[in-house]
């Protein structure tokens, strides 16, 4: 087997839900050993998240846990114990990175802060993901994605123009979280490799969201522009008679190619869409007239002809067709893994690909404290009786 990139590497995963877990599962799949640690009983919430196999919930049927849980180990440990805590603190010692998502000031309460752990092992990089930051007159506010999508400004330059704005589904929020926190995990990581000291990485989930929408404000800076949402009409969507296509409507040579490829060249010259002022103060009808021309066409066609013409055509493809894509199978992006509970799911796998130290799908999302005696018993020494009498008192 190859050689992994973070072998070795020891990662105490406090994470739960989906920004925390996200970067752990990078983590894990390119081969540190990430054990996450998880309320006894109750486990991560992102366990009873849905969707579940056969719309039937279960700490081990929620399929968003098995996405962002794969090649961890589980073990359960109750934090609110002082016995607890003790047993974590054993876990710091040779540990090299902790993740952890609570609640800014949740960690010091406990004494787990990186300020105090740090003493245990000076070598130890903390990681910490929360909505606005570990400080600020925001630090204590709760969020969400839609919450932390619209306070980046992101929202607001989202939708048509002369439209309210929109807000983008699903969780994106919380992955680009746990992707910046990958990389200053990764980064600090480095650093402590070269002068042997730790550090505390700050992950703010608003922020992160501002990094990758962040052109508006540069727009503003120099421009004064408050809405930049005709940059995003550009790549308009049209209905094709089987689905979507995107197609970019701006740029006088890209209009001049679009007006050709599509059959209409005297649209060129109309005095409607002759200057970009123009094709501004007439958007909608350009749109309309390029609605038109694609209704009837279906779009693997259209976008195969654009390819030829290299006309700046886009797919818009559903999930299943995105399953389906040959682009995908071809560098071999989706994965199955095989769960006891869940049966075979196809996922995605590798978020970036290394020649040398490739990512690796090894394990499904581990069962609820699955691996308390392969840690408690090997790591740390604890006996089976032991972890009886610890279960019997709640600690694990």
């Amino acid at each position: 087997m190859t050689e992994e990139a973070l072998a070795g590497v020891k990662v105490l995963d406090l994470t739960h839900h989906i920004a925390g877990p996200y970067c752990t599962r990078i983590l894990a799949g390119f081969g540190a050993d990430v054990v996450k640690v998880e309320k006894p009983g109750e486990g991560d919430g992102a366990r009873r998240m849905t969707p579940f196999l056969n719309d039937e919930p279960g700490l081990e049927r929620s399929g968003l846990f098995l996405y962002l849980n794969s090649n961890k180990k589980s073990i359960t440990l109750n934090l609110k114990s002082e016995t607890g805590v003790k047993i974590f603190r054993e876990l710091v010692k040779d540990a090299d990175i902790i993740v952890e998502n609570f609640r800014p000031g949740v960690m010091e309460r406990l004494g787990l802060d990186h300020q105090t752990l740090k003493e245990l092992n000076p070598g130890l990089v903390m990681t910490s993901i929360s909505n606005f930051g570990q400080d600020g007159p925001y630090r204590d506010y709760k969020s969400a994605h839609l919450v932390a999508w619209g306070m980046s400004g992101a929202r607001y330059n989202d939708g048509a123009i002369g439209r309210r704005p929109v807000q983008i589904g699903g969780w994106l929020t919380h992955y680009v979280a746990g992707l910046f926190a990958v990389l200053g995990t990764g980064i600090a990581l480095y650093r402590r490799n070269i002068t042997g000291y730790g550090q505390h990485v700050d992950v703010s989930m608003m922020e992160s969201t501002i990094l990758i929408t962040c052109y508006p404000t540069v727009v503003y800076s120099y421009r004064g522009i408050l809405h930049n949402a005709i940059s995003k009409e550009r790549m308009g969507l049209f209905q094709c008679r089987d689905g979507y296509i995107g197609i970019n409507l701006f740029g006088r040579l890209n209009w001049e190619m679009l007006c050709t490829f599509l059959g209409v060249p005297e649209l060129i010259r109309d005095p409607r869409f002759e200057t970009p002022l123009a094709m501004v103060e007439h958007f909608e009808e350009a749109r309309a007239e390029i609605a038109e021309k694609v209704a009837g066409r279906e779009k693997m066609e259209l976008f195969q002809s654009g390819v030829e013409w290299r006309i700046p055509l886009g797919l818009v493809p559903n999930t299943r067709e995105v399953l389906g894509s040959p682009q995908h199978q071809a560098r071999g992006f989706f994965e199955e893994v095989d769960h006891p509970v869940m049966g075979k799911v196809t996922m995605p796998g590798a978020p970036f690909k290394m020649t040398e130290t490739p990512w690796q799908l090894k394990s499904p999302a581990p069962m609820l404290g699955e691996h308390n005696e392969e840690v408690y018993c090997q790591r740390l020494g604890y006996s089976k009786e032991e972890l009886v009498r610890l279960g019997e008192r709640g600690i694990i």
